[in-house]
């Protein structure tokens, strides 16, 4: 059965245990590489020779972030920023309550949602008596049936435009289980579930996200479409792009909405079951990460899309195998977004071998011409023991491989003993991944 916590702080989500996970070991040194706070780290790890290490700090907001994500019409982020394991919290404050964000991913997803709350809000006041109306009559379809019974004019009067063919639908319901973040079959059959995913895709949210305030105006909305409002179904514009907007561009961009847009969530499994077993995974392992209790359709269908479009590239499958150690929400955005770096990665700047999870812990790249490559979507890195431990590991296993040189990408920035040391064991460092990335995307596209 798939879990999903409803809420917007980290805190709150409850571990679900799941066959087919890898170690503990598993993940504690991949976590610790991509500077995730999935596993705390005990104090007795044994680390180089090495002992004084960079101290986690308070960061300051102004100083990290650029002036637009930091505040804008609808949102501030307050300018402490808490170290919290191996990653940092945010703190967002807004019209709509506060929100919290582990990590700079996260943020940017949370900023988006706070811009599509406030445009939705600005239709609330017209339409929340026809979203009243819209969800009072087809909550249950068993009250619906008992109406027709009871009151058979009263109930059809009632019903909207848009609703005339829960009649014909009540009978193909199904008892099923769904993920808290998802819609109910019944909401599905009644056709909800369709305009809610059209809303959301017009406002540019994840229709499977657990921001509560988002879920609840976009749930109002929905109901105002699905009773025939076609003023708010045309009406309403993207508000700044996909959900979560990916780094590969239009095409993959378009391919990933139009799928979350047109299909339910079981047709959603079937479709990334379809792709796993095309790149021949072993059907358990399928299954697993399917049924992964923290990753919702949208996390499955980018990453299994992404690792599709890496179609010559070998061991694809380790990527999967990995991805499993996810325990949290925002742990599948992680792993998701690192599938989209390595995927823009081969498409634009060079084209990838295989994927390798050394000592069958730490995933990386390994281009053609035979470069290691760690993708790691983190908005700031200090030398601590977990990353010399890592480090070690890379250089261990590049000595071992004959392999000379090794990049580390990352989205934010590190401190300059972090650069300094990972360069004295042969790994280069990219801060600003993504705009590189978005640079030699653009440059491709327009032929340069």
């Amino acid at each position: 059965m798939r879990k999903h916590e409803d809420n917007t702080s980290h805190a709150k989500h409850t571990p679900v245990k799941r066959q087919g996970f890898v170690s503990i070991a598993t993940i504690v040194f991949f976590t610790l590489l991509c500077g995730q706070f999935a596993t705390a780290v005990s104090s007795s790890i044994h680390s180089p020779a090495t002992a004084d290490y960079e101290t986690p700090s308070v960061l300051d907001a102004r100083a990290i972030l650029p002036p637009d994500v930091r505040k804008g019409q609808y949102h501030t982020v307050l300018d402490e920023v808490f170290p919290f394991r191996l990653t940092h919290r945010y703190r967002i404050t807004s019209p709509y309550g506060q929100f919290e964000a582990y990590g700079g991913e996260m943020l940017k997803i949370r900023i988006q949602e706070i811009q599509a709350i406030a445009a939705m809000d600005k239709k609330m006041i017209h339409v929340q008596s026809v979203a009243a109306g819209a969800q009072h009559a087809i909550l249950s379809p068993f009250k619906f049936m008992l109406g027709l019974v009871n009151e058979p004019k009263e109930t059809l009067l009632a019903i909207p435009k848009g609703m005339w063919h829960i009649a014909t639908q009540i009978g193909e319901m199904v008892v099923g289980e769904r993920g808290n973040l998802e819609d109910s079959e019944n909401s599905e059959l009644l056709g909800f579930s369709t305009v809610k995913r059209q809303v959301a895709d017009h406002f540019g949210v994840d229709v499977y996200s657990s921001n509560r305030v988002l879920r609840k105006k976009l749930n109002s909305l929905s109901w105002a479409g699905y009773a025939g409002d076609a003023a708010i179904r045309l009406a309403t514009l993207p508000i700044g792009g996909p959900a979560g907007a990916v780094l590969t561009g239009t095409s993959f961009s378009t391919t990933i909405g139009e799928l979350l847009r047109d299909h339910t969530p079981e047709e959603l499994r079937h479709l990334n079951r379809d792709k796993l077993e095309i790149m021949k995974l072993d059907d358990s392992l399928i299954e697993a990460f399917l049924k992964h209790p923290w990753y919702s359709p949208r996390h499955e269908t980018a990453l299994v899309q992404a690792l599709v479009e890496m179609n010559i590239v070998k061991n694809r499958e380790v990527f999967i195998t990995v991805a499993m150690s996810a325990r949290f929400e925002e742990e599948a955005l992680f792993f998701q977004r690192i599938a989209e770096m390595l995927l823009s990665y081969h498409q634009n700047v060079k084209p990838l071998d295989q994927l390798v999870a050394i000592d069958d812990r730490l995933l990386m790249g390994l281009t053609r011409d035979r470069t290691l490559l760690c993708m790691i979507p983190v908005e700031y890195l200090s030398w601590r023991a977990e990353l010399a431990e890592a480090a070690e590991t890379v250089a261990t296993w590049m000595s071992a491989q004959q392999v000379k040189k090794a990049e580390l990408w990352m989205t934010g920035n590190a401190t300059p003993r972090a650069r300094n040391e990972l360069l004295a064991k042969g790994i280069t460092m990219r801060q600003g991944a993504m705009d590189y990335l978005t640079f030699h995307r653009l440059a491709n596209a327009s032929g340069l």
